[in-house]
């Protein structure tokens, strides 16, 4: 099958030159682009497989699912498709360097710099393809590219993403796949990428993977019996902050790993760091105590030319104001906003001065006034009607104030008792308008004195009238008055001295 492959044309302008690599969901073979004259890697469906349309489907999904993802840590897809002959290929930028499979057989284990290193680009690519939805869900050390550039930095470039997460091939290999992927219903999240990261990371470490087995069910049965063996039993230079980081990554419970690539990135980017700042802060303290002196001379030479540059411009180029300054020939001094006219303290100058007796008189009467009504010496009607300063002005024309009401005025002496207060003390001035409308007569109502005892006035010391308890009689001719020198009868007394007999209908 292979052999029908090699040395033909794909799509009529990429030649397939060697194999790389067989695998269930496509074999990789080095090509070219004979139109472009370029290098690619070519991944092509086996024939065997290619003659079911449901394997050419989701060979095609996954090579667009791939092409959606763009990194540079992942292997660039350019063209994918089935062409005239029925061949389905996914035409992917040139694979250069060895995959991390090979590597790890021969370099075991790794430098724990390298290791984080390629392990952090790993997970990188990952965090891309994450954003984009996209799982690779059967990541191993067969899909990572590492080349080696000419200043001894690892480039990676991951390859295989837009698989299935709800299927697992069946040549994946069971070592890297997470414990929820190799049940009899497999299902694959972004914490199932992390477990695949972790895993190489460990193997990169230690030499080894923590459980083995030739089949999924051996691993697995080792991964729910024994915790992986840690990693200091294998070698005593690595940082103390690694381990706990690649334990939570293969954690058995995908609750307890990381829960996003990104975060896991994150760490080991941090702990790359850590690693890897350690010899150039040393040197850079180095360097800084031998070069010490030097920036110190550096520092006081340009002070000194600084200075010497400042003296030269101010003593050479002076400024006298008297000859080179001119005055405007049609200005005028300045004038303060607000000059001063003495006008003020004329005006207090020419005030007279107050005799003894004046001052006297001014007191007595400021006293007098305190002691006005209302007991703040502001009488409004003391002045005949005349306005107080300040007072609002009416709509009378001229405008002369407001006026004080008209009426009856009570005046209550301050120092006896008033019958409009209780016998507690306090003044109130009540100024009474006078009632001249005498047409209007009250109307009789339930539970009112009659009209001819409610205006009245109540004698001195006399009982006060209470309302009827019950409602007056219909109306009936008027009796005349009582005379004026005697009093009105009080409520509920026929006016003829007899028992009241009225009753009601």
């Amino acid at each position: 099958m292979i052999d029908d492959i090699l040395g033909k044309l794909v799509a009529d302008k990429y030649r397939v030159l060697s194999l790389v690599s067989e695998r269930e969901s496509g074999d990789l073979y080095l090509g070219l682009h004979e139109i472009l004259d370029l290098p690619v890697t070519i991944k092509i469906l086996s024939p065997a497989l290619a003659i079911d349309s449901r394997w050419v489907k989701n060979f095609v999904n996954e090579a667009r699912a791939a092409s959606a993802v763009r990194d540079p840590h992942i292997l660039g897809i350019s063209d994918f498709g089935t062409d005239a002959r029925g061949v389905s290929y996914a035409v992917y930028e040139e694979a250069k360097g060895r995959t991390l499979s090979e590597i790890m057989a021969t370099e075991p284990p790794m430098d724990e710099r390298r290791a984080l290193n390629i392990a952090g680009q790993v997970a990188a690519a990952m965090s891309a393809a994450h954003a984009k939805k996209i799982l690779h869900s059967r990541l191993d050390p067969r899909s990572v590219y590492v080349d080696i550039t000419e200043d001894d930095d690892d480039v990676v470039k991951v390859i295989g993403f837009g698989s299935d997460p709800m299927s697992v091939p069946r040549d994946a290999d069971p070592r890297y796949l997470a414990p929820e992927q190799s049940t009899a219903f497999p299902a694959a999240d972004e914490r199932s990428d992390v477990y695949a990261v972790g895993i190489m990371l460990y193997e990169m470490l230690s030499g080894g993977v923590p459980y083995d087995g030739k089949t999924a069910a051996d691993i697995l049965a080792k991964l729910n019996s024994e915790p992986p063996a840690p990693l200091s039993a294998f070698r005593h230079d690595l940082h103390p902050e690694i381990e706990p980081i690649v334990l939570s990554a293969i954690a058995a419970d995908p609750e307890r790993r990381y829960q996003t690539i990104s975060d896991f990135a994150e760490d080991l980017k941090l702990l790359s760091t850590a690693v890897g700042g350690k010899p150039k802060a040393e040197a850079a303290a180095a360097g800084s105590v031998r070069n010490i002196w030097q920036t110190a001379f550096v520092v006081l030479a340009g002070i000194s030319l600084l200075a010497v540059a400042f003296i030269y411009a101010t003593s050479v180029r002076q400024t006298d104001p008297t000859t080179q300054l001119q005055a405007d020939a049609g200005s005028l001094p300045v004038q303060p906003i607000g000059p001063a006219t003495g006008a003020q303290e004329e005006s207090l100058a020419r005030m007279p001065v107050l005799t003894d007796a004046e001052i006297m008189a001014t007191a007595a009467m400021q006293q007098m006034q305190s002691d006005l009504p209302g007991g703040d010496g502001y009488n409004a009607w003391a002045n005949g009607g005349a306005p107080p300063p300040g007072a609002p002005l009416n709509s009378q024309v001229p405008p002369v104030g407001y006026i004080p009401p008209g009426g009856q005025v009570y005046t209550i002496d301050p120092m006896t008792g008033s019958q409009f207060m209780p016998p507690d003390g306090g003044v109130i001035l009540v100024p009474i308008p006078m009632n001249t409308n005498t047409a209007v007569k009250p109307s009789p109502t339930p539970r009112t004195p009659a009209s001819n005892t409610a205006g009245a006035p109540n004698p001195e010391g006399a009982a006060t009238p209470k309302p009827l308890a019950t409602p007056p009689p219909k109306a009936t001719p008027s009796k005349p008055a009582p005379a004026a020198d005697k009093p009105a009868p009080s409520a509920g007394t026929p006016a003829n001295g007899g028992p009241d007999d009225s009753s009601v209908d």
